[in-house]
């Protein structure tokens, strides 16, 4: 079955909307305020709301807090824009007391140290997949799973649910990180050089790029490819140097980093539709207020609320930006469903019992 973006887009910016009115929160009948309450109290820390303390904890309280957040989209890319955004709303509703500078493009290093700092608390923000943190907490792993979601919509379906609440949870008490909201990334997409797929054989024996994590590496090998774990910002050089065919990441990132420009193709394979969440480290959280905590959770959704409609809306610019460089091939997507299915028998003992029909049935 093939698929145009023009359409998915068209359909699902209206429900992303919708449901970023709700800023992400764990259930759906929740405000933005509740859910940064509830969750904050899930990770062992009762208090006020935000909007009870707000005017209290935004008086000046003499000494600034600098922390940090750090990822690895470029300056460019909507992530940063939006990490500026939260960091700014932040310090502008505690008074100045609390100040956050932004590390982009790997400052501070690769995703695999960045989940880590995070959980240790040496950074205090971080934006990524949460599949940088399923070698410690295998059920998140679902998320990552190619074809899991049917569409833009259904995946937020999911991030509505109780049993992403779960996931959530799980993930904090197993890995000492909070997560705060989830910023949309994008639908994610293959592009490769010298060949294009027109069907999932069409990868057999391709060498691919993968992030270095258990689901991308998985389904790569699945399909017939070989996965070759590189850094995010080593990949445009591994693509010029021909030590990878090809790569998968969401239109936005191809464009931002110019993988089109060592490409030949952009394959609309719809594997994956991807959020990208805001971590807080727990050891960051132990240090501030009650008040304090619930502001940045609340600042965390508003963003949230701001950046999912529009990076939706600009998704569809980007691939009109790489088709000038790159040719856009349609496959047959209904291939690599099939080909892919068989490997989730290899993860369906870590992910928590039921949640695959669960998320099926949505």
């Amino acid at each position: 079955m093939k698929h145009s973006l023009k359409k998915m887009l068209g359909i699902s910016l209206a429900a992303a909307m919708v449901f970023s009115a709700t800023a992400c929160s764990g259930s759906s009948e929740s405000s933005t305020t509740a859910a940064a309450s509830e969750t904050t109290e899930n990770a062992g820390k009762g208090g006020e709301t935000a909007g009870e303390t707000e005017a209290e904890a935004a008086e000046p309280s003499g000494e600034t807090i600098t922390l940090r957040l750090g990822h690895t989209q470029s300056t460019e890319h909507l992530i940063n824009t939006s990490a500026q955004s939260f960091a700014d709303m932040v310090e502008e509703k505690t008074g100045g007391a609390i100040h956050i500078d932004i590390f982009p493009q790997e400052t501070l290093g690769t995703n695999t140290e960045l989940a880590e700092a995070c959980s240790k608390g040496d950074v205090d923000f971080y934006i990524s997949a949460t599949g940088q943190y399923t070698s410690r907490y295998q059920p998140f792993t679902i998320v990552e799973a190619f074809y899991m979601f049917r569409d833009m919509d259904h995946m937020f379906k999911f991030y509505e649910s109780d049993a992403h609440q779960q996931l959530v949870d799980g993930l904090a008490e197993a890995c000492d990180v909070h997560i705060l909201a989830d910023l949309y990334y994008g639908a994610r997409q293959m592009t490769t050089s010298g060949k294009p797929l027109n069907t999932a054989d069409d990868l057999e024996g391709l060498k691919m790029r993968a992030a270095n994590e258990p689901l991308p590496i998985a389904a790569f090998t699945q399909l017939g490819a070989a996965p070759t774990p590189i850094a995010y910002n080593e990949t445009y050089l591994a693509l010029q140097q021909k030590t990878v065919d090809g790569q998968e990441n969401p239109p936005a990132s191809i464009a931002t980093m110019k993988f089109y420009e060592v490409q030949d193709y952009m394959n609309m394979t719809y594997h994956q539709f991807q959020m990208l969440s805001l971590f807080m480290s727990d050891a960051t959280m132990q240090k501030l207020t009650q008040e304090q905590v619930d502001i940045i959770y609340e600042c965390a959704k508003a963003v949230a609320e701001e950046h999912n409609p529009k990076a939706i809306e600009e998704e569809e610019a980007y691939v009109e930006e790489i088709g000038q460089y790159c040719e856009i091939v349609e496959p047959d997507i209904e291939s690599f469903r099939e080909k892919i299915a068989p490997m989730y028998d290899q993860f369906m003992d870590q992910w928590i019992d039921g949640m695959y029909e669960e998320i099926q049935g949505m």
